[in-house]
């Protein structure tokens, strides 16, 4: 499963997803990369492209939104 840590899961849609080498099951990644279009019989589908894969399964997710929130008050301070 991949999941933006701000999604709503309630929201939640599946795209392929595409990484160089293995990654193991019940482990949490950072992935950084593009979503871009592939056409296919039925249409088109988002495929997301992974670019960097980083394992943050010792990553405190709260304290990491924290720092993302912090971080948008102090550049929109700045921006004033």
């Amino acid at each position: 499963m991949v999941q933006d840590i701000y999604d709503n899961v309630e929201n939640a849609t599946k795209i392929k997803v595409f990484v160089e080498g293995t990654l193991e099951v019940d482990t949490k990644y950072m992935l950084i990369g593009k979503v871009t279009e592939k056409s296919n019989k039925s249409g088109t589908e988002l495929v997301f492209n992974a670019e960097l894969v980083y394992n943050i399964d010792s990553l405190d997710i709260l304290l990491y939104k924290q720092t993302l929130d912090l971080e948008g008050a102090v550049l929109q301070t700045f921006d004033q």
